[in-house]
């Protein structure tokens, strides 16, 4: 990890070593990240790509939270009537609508807050705002399935409310 990832991120920086992360990544160049958003097509959060370029991503907490090399990516599903009948079945029993709230949003980490498999995103659909874009945690089990605004920017999500996780059992 770079020496800035404490400036940039301070709170978090300061209960990482105790939280044992796993698969750290390396670290992003810019040209990294602009071919990155050049491969997205969509520009990253300024806070987010401050991170990327001075830890590429980690797992931690026995994998509770993941920003791996697979992210970040978009929630892009598939035409209700491109789905098996099995696949839509699940949904009308589970009373959600296709395709998920989460559609067309930007995931960058797999946070298992209330469920495996849930997700935090980034809603790209307004724009960057002074750089950022809100983050969206996304409750894939829930009937139906959901996303909550969570925080304004990626800074206050990992400063403020990723950070919580470190307090639970």
């Amino acid at each position: 990890m770079n020496p800035d990832f404490g400036q940039d991120f301070p709170t978090f920086s300061e209960l990482l070593p105790n939280s044992e992360p796993e698969n750290v990544l390396p670290l992003r160049s810019a040209g990294e990240l602009a071919e990155l958003e050049r491969a997205l097509g969509a520009e990253l959060p300024d806070s987010y790509k401050r991170f990327l370029n001075t830890c590429g991503g980690l797992w931690m907490l026995g994998g509770a939270i993941q920003m791996g090399s697979t992210h970040p990516f978009f929630h892009d599903f598939p035409e209700y009537e491109e789905l098996t009948p099995q696949q839509q079945s699940l949904i009308q029993s589970r009373g959600g609508v296709w395709p998920p709230p989460s559609q067309g949003m930007l995931c960058f980490a797999e946070y298992f807050l209330e469920s495996d498999g849930d997700q935090v995103l980034f809603d790209v659909s307004g724009g960057l705002v002074n750089g950022e874009y809100p983050v969206y945690y996304y409750a894939h089990e829930a009937s139906p399935a959901r996303v909550s605004r969570v925080a304004e920017s990626f800074a206050a999500w990992i400063e403020n409310i990723c950070i919580q996780s470190f307090d639970d059992p």
